[in-house]
């Protein structure tokens, strides 16, 4: 009998998504070394009044299944409710939340409004409170850059060898660094339009190059948000400039790198953008933030650029730069897709599930 697998993630498993993408590449490597593989996630838990009863949701849609798991493998915030279970438990971060939330209360964030006092009562409470059971009683913890494994094993006492640094992928494609459009520069910003992404940071630096008479064109995709709401963070000068896409599909995302030039991130807080290492598999030159998997990813001056969270100045620079250095960029670019050349999702998946099986056995 097959050992059953059960994935607990408040999202759909997909290539249409980040974090859906992820669990996607991992359960069909799960499925073709002989387990069942059973995902739990909104369309199986269905609708709840709150993100703080998924958690307990989730657990009872298991029960349900009236079948015993060999192993859960649940995303952080759910996994509180599926330790001390006498079954094996993997939790997986993708961007350790408690790390988060302490760089909003210092301010660091890149959010603009202050945190109100019954936030910062009720969060810890419905939704930390889950992650910090789940990753303190975990038998192994996926995370997926070196700070949160830096910050786990000083605020969760965890030990080094309970902690696996995860590998996101990339999907091969026919872009290199040589083959970029004609004509004025084009960066291209790919991500939802939240305030964490830094966003701020991309329209000051865009206002300063516009200050200076640098001509961009810029390509705003995937923002989750209509095409007015993201205007309105633009001066009105720029709006010519700006082309805006709420959504994609994947099959349309290789077209939007070859239509670039630049790829940009100025990401205050992320776990490893798979954008960013798409960016990199097309020999985009990518210029992004010291912090997070960005800084795992690039190192500056050989596969990409990079400046500190909020800093609008040095972002506008580096554009400028790239603007004006064909040769740069196309170094970048070229070092960049070297630098992922060992990222099929096939290898990085299958480095996963080796270290479950270990674990297993």
């Amino acid at each position: 009998m097959a050992k059953l697998v059960v994935h607990v993630a408040e999202v759909d498993l997909s290539e249409e998504s980040g974090m859906g993408r992820v669990g996607w590449h991992w359960k069909h490597e799960f499925e073709r070394r002989g387990y069942e593989f059973l995902h739990i996630g909104p369309a199986q838990v269905g609708s709840v009044p709150h993100p703080a009863w998924f958690p307990y949701a989730a657990y009872r849609a298991y029960q349900r299944l009236g079948m015993k798991a060999s192993l859960f493998l649940v995303h952080e915030p759910a996994s509180g409710a599926f330790v001390h279970k006498s079954i094996p438990t993997v939790v997986i971060s993708h961007g350790l939340e408690r790390r988060f939330w302490q760089l909003a209360l210092e301010g660091n964030s890149g959010l603009s409004q202050k945190i109100k006092l019954r936030t910062k009562i009720l969060f810890p409470i419905w939704r930390l409170r889950h992650c910090d059971l789940g990753l303190g009683k975990a038998d192994l913890v996926l995370l997926i850059n070196q700070q949160d494994a830096e910050f786990a094993q000083k605020y969760y006492r965890l030990n080094q060898q309970k902690i696996f640094v995860f590998k996101n992928g990339v999907v091969p494609s026919y872009i290199n660094e040589n083959i970029q459009p004609n004509g004025n520069l084009n960066v291209i910003f790919l991500g939802s339009w939240i305030e964490r992404k830094g966003i701020k940071t991309l329209v000051q630096a865009a206002q300063l190059l516009y200050q200076n008479q640098i001509p961009i064109n810029w390509i705003v995709a995937g923002t989750n948000i209509g095409r007015e709401k993201v205007l309105n963070f633009w001066a009105s000068e720029l709006h010519h400039f700006v082309e805006i896409m709420p959504h994609f599909s994947r099959a349309m995302e290789e077209n939007l790198f070859a239509r670039s030039h630049v790829f940009v991130l100025p990401s205050f807080f992320e776990g490893q953008s798979l954008a960013l290492l798409q960016a990199m598999e097309t020999g985009r030159c990518c210029i992004t933030t010291d912090c997070c998997g960005q800084r795992d990813l690039i190192q500056d001056g050989y596969n990409g650029l990079l400046h500190q969270p909020g800093d609008a100045q040095h972002l506008a620079f580096l554009i400028e730069r790239c603007a004006q250095e064909l040769d740069l960029r196309t170094n970048l670019g070229k070092n960049a897709k070297l630098s992922v050349k060992n990222r099929a999702w096939e290898t990085v998946s299958a480095e996963v599930i080796d270290r479950i099986e270990k674990l297993l056995s």
